[in-house]
């Protein structure tokens, strides 16, 4: 009997990461969760003669939107999926479907996608999105016969379950009271354990994600800079993790979170770091409100992007525990994802 074909996907506010293929072990692509949107004025994909941007075109109810690597090059922050309705928005449709068209099975049997707790209610909205033919250009078909949905730390759960020897599953894991955190652009999810068992009384989420860091600290920036615009939440977001702590502005690259004057020549001085404690405390007392003193929580889990952004602030509030952080943690949900998936199809 042929395997049956699993894939996965997450479309967060920062990021989209899906399983293109792979069997036992998914292969995972992630980019960036901007979406260009094309119009006739706009130079476009057909239009580029070198350097094309690595990227696909998207037809959502008769507007064209660019996904992708390199969509960060034509996009607009209004275009970035930042609604709190997002699952009924173009912009995540052309994410997902961006990402089907992506994946290299023209039949998926099923596919796994995540969901953010407070987002949950948008379960069967998510699947009717995705079950059923999907059409793209050059006559391209993606076929999805059936679409499960998980919470996304519940995914996390997983992810981090299946990586366990089976003798520390068995002895340890099952009967462990474990917290698992995953920090997210928009929400930082919370989800309380035992073994792989959730406790729903203990779980949830808050819009105190990554988003309000930035909020936070972009007023400091844009006026050390003397800008009167908002410094770009890109240029920022990309000082956390993709240029080693440097701000790259106008061209120069300035330390960060905190530079002096002396760091340079143009005088520019900032220190952001009273304004990170404070957004990612408000998300630990989050955790702290509805996980409780953690007297019985054996161990935290931690995951997300943006995690080690927040790590020191839930360190903050649980000194005495054992805080485990996942080395793959931008894609540790769609791991989970995949994994759960094959779970399902293998009775």
């Amino acid at each position: 009997m042929a395997k049956k074909i699993v894939r996965a996907a997450e479309v967060g506010f920062g990021t989209v990461s899906f399983t293109v293929s792979g069997d036992d072990k998914p292969v995972i692509k992630t980019f960036s969760s901007s979406v260009g949107r094309i119009n006739e004025s706009r130079i476009g994909q057909a239009d580029m003669g070198i350097g094309k941007r690595e990227t696909v075109e998207v037809d959502i109810d008769g507007d064209i939107f660019e996904v992708g690597p390199d969509a960060y090059l034509s996009a607009q922050d209004s275009d970035d999926v930042l609604s709190d309705h997002y699952v009924g928005s173009k912009q995540y449709k052309a994410l997902l479907k961006g990402s089907l068209s992506l994946m290299h099975d023209r039949v998926i049997d099923l596919l796994v996608v995540g969901l953010p707790v407070n987002h949950w209610s948008k379960k069967n909205e998510l699947i009717k999105l995705t079950e059923g033919v999907h059409d793209f250009k050059g006559g391209k078909q993606r076929i999805v016969k059936k679409t499960m949905v998980l919470p996304q730390p519940v995914a996390g759960l997983v992810s981090y379950a299946t990586s366990l020897p089976k003798q520390e599953f068995e002895k340890n894991f099952k009967t462990a009271n474990v917290v698992c955190i995953d920090a997210g652009y928009l929400t930082l999810d919370v989800c309380t354990s035992r073994g792989l068992t959730p406790i729903e009384k203990r779980s949830g989420a808050t819009e105190n994600g990554f988003s309000t860091v930035l909020n936070e600290i972009i007023p400091t920036l844009s006026k050390a800079f003397s800008l009167t615009n908002n410094l770009s939440r890109r240029l920022v977001d990309d000082a956390f993790w993709k240029t080693n702590g440097k701000l790259k502005v106008r061209g120069y690259e300035y330390p960060f979170p905190i530079c002096k004057k002396e760091d340079n020549d143009l005088g520019i001085e900032y220190d952001v770091t009273g304004n990170i404690n404070s957004s990612t405390s408000t998300a630990a007392n989050y955790v702290r409100n509805i996980v409780g003193s953690g007297d019985d929580i054996d161990y935290f889990v931690l995951f997300g992007g943006p995690i080690k952004t927040f790590e020191p602030a839930i360190r903050a509030q649980y000194p005495h525990h054992k805080m485990i952080v996942l080395e793959n943690n931008l894609t540790t949900v769609v791991e989970g994802l995949f994994y759960a998936g094959k779970q399902v199809v293998r009775g």
